[in-house]
């Protein structure tokens, strides 16, 4: 007997979902954003003779110093950021241990940059990363104000938005309306604690904190900030290790 046309779409929809197809997607719109320097900088020629992080670094170079294309800057950080990690994340899992979603869209809050869910035979885990840089500049945490503090040579200011609460929120309006989508369907599914990363990428660096404020996982040292929402700070070189020990060991505190 032929299945009903209902559970054949839905069968379709819930196409498995490629990590490939993740990297595909970045890479296009790397590509874009080059041949967007390329055209702007009027040296259609250029790609063929320059490898593309030199026309990276030149595009970065040109972006920031032009005026109304700061964003294209900011932009153009975040998918190269993305597309280092994502490439990183899948070379360092076997396939069926890994799933990445990235940009995902949260309204008036932004979008996640990484929802990352690793599964072993022994233990599943769903993390929820934002990748963050403040260019040449150190970030540190006030505890008693809950606020983060850009401190660059030209002086201090508080880093907005909240990116603790912001986590928080990202990660309870996914649930509530792309559960089925993202995280499945069991119970388990339903109540495995989504873990919440604030990556710090680039040259902007994690300043010394209170000792009460870090924690270890594995032979990572990383903050651990408990407001509302739980989130852990670490660097962008902390994260591959990170994940790889918390597959296998509890946290410390």
């Amino acid at each position: 007997m032929d299945r009903p046309l209902v559970d054949v779409l839905r069968v379709m929809e819930q196409k498995k979902h490629s990590n490939q197809d993740e990297i595909d997607r970045l890479e296009e719109e790397n590509r874009q954003l080059l041949a967007l320097y390329v055209v702007t900088m009027g040296t259609l020629g250029a790609s063929a003779f320059f490898p593309v992080a030199f026309l990276l670094a030149q595009f970065f170079s040109y972006a920031a110093g032009a005026a109304g294309t700061r964003w294209v800057l900011t932009r153009a950080q975040k998918v190269y950021s993305l597309l280092k990690n994502t490439k990183a994340l899948v070379e360092a899992f076997p396939e069926e241990e890994i799933e990445i979603f990235t940009d995902l869209p949260v309204p008036d809050h932004g979008s996640l940059d990484m929802l990352v869910k690793l599964r072993t035979a022994t233990k599943k885990a769903v993390f929820a990363i934002a990748l963050r840089t403040q260019g040449k500049s150190t970030i540190t945490y006030n505890e008693e104000k809950e606020v983060f503090y850009i401190r660059r040579r030209g002086g201090t200011n508080r880093w907005t938005p909240d990116h603790v609460e912001r986590l928080g929120v990202q990660g309870f309006w996914l649930r509530m309306n792309r559960q089925e989508e993202l995280f499945g369907t069991s119970r388990n599914d339903r109540n495995r604690p989504i873990v919440k990363l604030l990556v710090i990428t680039g040259e902007t660096q994690i300043g010394q904190h209170p000792d009460h404020l870090y924690t270890e996982i594995g032979d990572q040292r990383v903050l651990l900030l408990q407001r509302r929402s739980t989130v852990f700070v670490l660097r962008e070189e902390q994260l591959l290790p990170f994940l790889k020990v918390w597959l296998t060991t509890p946290p410390n505190k």
